[in-house]
């Protein structure tokens, strides 16, 4: 097999061909890889299916794994992976459960994965198992093209500004409070961080919009009244769907995204509730977010 790379939509996303998940890459795949990632910041494989050590091993390929706060989730045989289900032990729908990630109102689940971590991830990757007739897609946001399309005035009135984000004490997003009740005390109360609003891709060293609707509470040093208005008004533009792709899932796709800055994602809570929605994730280490200041 030969590895081939073509863009889905614009800059955003690209399918991943020619490869065999389920064994080592060559060196100069996983370059290709990477340097693909850094560009259209969403990767998808197809028609792959793969088990929870086997999804851990292929991401290993591209950095240290980093375990998620989810400990109830924690995959059996593989502790870096964690189970995203719609579904609770005995097979009833689980609203909690399948609140992680999305919500039924795509505005208000924008967010970068692990945003609430000191050090959040550089990647996620997320494996389908079994998915419903219909719905249940995954969206995600050019935060890089929302930050170039914001009016001057407004980059203007966010340069330099932190944010704190929170996933265990969230009262500002019900869908995240919802989420978090499935974390344990520890989980709750260490994770609560600041980060800059605006930040600066690694690689590309394009900036984009790191605030986020599910994740993000309040701008630092500012009034309460005043920040929510203008974290409203981001969030009313990150939203819009000019800067924004789809996927439709598949069982035995592998989606890799972005969460240094560039892309926000959201998955939609719209399927039938009497189908299963089933996924298996792990996320790769990253580095601390870097703040964009305008010159």
């Amino acid at each position: 097999m030969s590895l081939a790379i073509a863009p889905i939509s614009g800059g955003l996303g690209a399918d991943i061909s020619g490869i065999d998940m389920t064994v080592s890459l060559e060196q100069e795949d996983i370059a290709a890889i990477e340097q693909a990632f850094d560009r259209h910041l969403v990767l998808r494989f197809r028609g792959q299916p793969l088990d929870a050590g086997q999804l851990a091993a292929f991401a290993r390929q591209f950095g240290e794994l980093q375990p998620h706060v989810q400990r109830k989730f924690q995959h059996p045989d593989e502790p870096d992976v964690v189970e995203m289900r719609s579904f609770d032990e005995n097979g009833t729908f689980d609203l909690a459960g399948a609140s992680r990630g999305a919500t039924e109102r795509l505005r208000d689940g924008w967010h970068s994965d692990l945003a609430y971590d000191r050090v959040p991830a550089k990647a996620t990757l997320l494996h389908s198992v079994a998915v419903p007739s219909q719905g249940g897609n995954t969206c995600f946001a050019d935060a890089c093209e929302v930050y170039a399309a914001l009016p001057g005035d407004l980059k203007r009135r966010i340069d330099g500004l932190t944010a704190e984000f929170t996933y265990g004490h969230n009262e500002r997003n019900k869908a995240t409070n919802l989420a978090a009740t499935t974390l344990d005390k520890q989980g709750r109360d260490n994770t609560t961080v600041v980060h800059p609003m605006v930040c600066i891709h690694p690689a590309s060293r394009r900036p984009a919009l790191y605030a986020n609707p599910l994740i993000t509470v309040r701008i630092v040093d500012m009034p309460a009244a005043e920040s929510d208005r203008l974290l409203d008004e981001l969030f009313d533009w990150l939203d819009r769907p000019e800067f924004r792709w789809e996927h439709e899932w598949r069982i035995g796709d592998t989606l890799m995204w972005e969460n240094r800055g560039g892309v926000m994602h959201c998955g939609r809570l719209d399927y039938p509730r009497d189908q299963r929605r089933h996924f298996i994730r792990t996320t790769v280490r990253g580095q601390p977010i870097e703040a964009y200041t305008a010159p």
